[in-house]
């Protein structure tokens, strides 16, 4: 319907809902923080960083980008409370 928006529910491997402002563990191991982001057409949506940090650093005026949690297999991710 037209002015509808669309929600999408993102789930961890275990099952456990992901969030904006958790912390994922990748498959690879590393940690990612999950962002509050929007879709091409202004639908909320989640994602995770996919600017370099040490950039946003040097560059203060630079925008952060996001990969959609959509554009990521969460099979082998989960949620995690900490770094470690």
């Amino acid at each position: 319907m037209e002015g509808e928006c669309i929600v999408i529910k993102y789930f961890d491997k275990n099952g456990a809902e992901i969030k904006a402002g958790m912390l994922l563990r990748m498959s690879d191991g590393s940690i990612e923080r999950v962002f509050d982001t929007t879709d091409n057409d202004g639908n909320s949506d989640l994602g995770i960083s996919a600017t370099n940090e040490d950039y946003l650093r040097r560059h203060p005026d630079a925008r952060r980008e996001y990969y959609s949690l959509m554009s990521i297999c969460l099979r082998n991710v989960e949620v995690c409370n900490d770094r470690t």
